[in-house]
């Protein structure tokens, strides 16, 4: 990684069948390909994380879409619109 030579392994795609009947397609990454992904996501997650608006939902850790209706109920509650 360092000498920027790193390539990443193809994505292995597994098929996970849904309640109705059709399939989702899953990309499952190979634990090498994994392990650097956590270690670059916790470095990125401290550098940059403090840097997000408190308003931001998306792909945070400890939130959720269902955070982010709730909190907008809230705001209609009190006027805002």
């Amino acid at each position: 990684m360092l000498k920027a030579t790193y390539q990443p392994q193809p994505v292995k795609w597994v098929e996970i069948p849904k309640p109705d009947g059709g399939v989702r397609k899953l990309g499952v990454p190979c634990v090498v390909d994994r392990l650097i992904q956590q270690a670059l996501l916790q470095v990125l997650q401290e550098q940059w994380g403090p840097t997000f608006s408190e308003h931001s939902y998306g792909f945070r850790p400890e939130r959720s879409a269902h955070q982010a209706v709730a909190q907008a109920q809230c705001y209609i509650a009190e006027g805002y619109s």
